[in-house]
């Protein structure tokens, strides 16, 4: 009996519920903050947002001259940057470490994958009451090295080390998934060459850089692109470990945006922050796919 194909009338039934969705949960929203970027409207003006004046690209012009926005997004390049490029590091490193078979290997690599279960919520709290003045980490770990002097250092109030104590809580959390994407590449590196490569005489080192790593390089790049991107709108952490202090300089671009649409209800102004930033991130992410995949072809 010959399997004929379907139909394409029904191929495009089939895909109605899909499109529903996508149209409804995506595509609907994002072309309603477009169109509410170019007005000036909040919920407390009094009249509805479909009545609302066009202003065109007056709340764009304004989000590029506003200083708390310039440096909060700056601000979160820089912690993206940071922890995934420590992140990668850790992650490659365990990975490359654990792929040897050892006695006790799954619970060292459940122990490893652990914090990536946990919510980020959670884990937000847990670091903040870590780093409290009378905390576990000024109260033992520091002040086994440190002295009394170590209940002194106040983590919270000064912004390179509430922004350190950001970065921490991070690079515990996602370091995992890197090293989930690391571990399962690395496996998946045929031992042919390997083992056709130590019999020719070269060390580990030679066959980690010459071998292993160029042949997992697309999968470095997805890690690197999904992490970065997930990164990027980091708010948990923020909100609830600093609250973007002390003052504002904790305040990512996540968190900024959030109180100029919940909390000061300008949602025009937050709605053309987010296609800035939408617009930025696209702009990043295809020129780092086209350095990495593309670039000589």
């Amino acid at each position: 009996m010959v399997n004929r194909p379907a139909p394409r009338s029904i191929k495009l039934l089939a895909n109605i519920p899909l499109n529903l969705l996508l149209f409804s949960v995506l595509i609907v929203p994002f072309v309603l903050m477009i169109y509410l970027a170019f007005l000036e409207w909040n919920p407390a003006s009094g009249y509805d947002w479909w009545k609302a004046p066009i202003t065109g690209l007056t709340n764009f012009k304004k989000a590029l001259e506003d200083a708390r926005f310039l440096y909060s997004f700056r601000l979160t390049m820089i912690y993206v940057v940071v922890t995934v490029a420590v992140e990668f590091l850790l992650g490659l490193a365990l990975a490359y470490l654990l792929l040897e078979d050892f006695p006790g290997k799954k619970l060292v690599i459940a122990a490893v994958i652990y914090p990536l279960m946990l919510p980020p919520v959670v884990v937000a709290t847990i670091f903040y009451l870590m780093f409290q003045d009378y905390g576990p980490i000024n109260n033992i770990f520091l002040r086994s090295i440190m002295g009394a002097s170590a209940l002194n250092l106040h983590w919270f109030l000064r912004p390179d080390t509430a922004f350190i104590t950001l970065l921490i809580a991070d690079i515990w959390q996602w370091t995992p998934f890197i090293f989930l994407i690391m571990y399962s590449a690395l496996s998946a590196v045929p031992k042919r060459l390997v083992e056709a490569a130590q019999v020719l005489g070269a060390g580990s080192s030679t066959i980690f850089w010459r071998i292993r790593l160029p042949l997992i390089k697309p999968l470095i790049i997805i890690a690197v692109v999904l992490r970065a991107l997930e990164a990027f709108k980091v708010f948990d952490y923020v909100y609830i470990m600093t609250g973007g202090g002390p003052g504002t300089s904790t305040e990512t671009v996540s968190l900024y945006i959030y109180r100029v649409a919940i909390e000061y209800h300008d949602i025009s102004y937050a709605a053309a922050m987010s296609l800035i930033v939408l617009a930025v991130i696209m702009v990043v992410i295809r020129a780092f796919i086209w350095y990495a995949f593309e670039r000589g072809e």
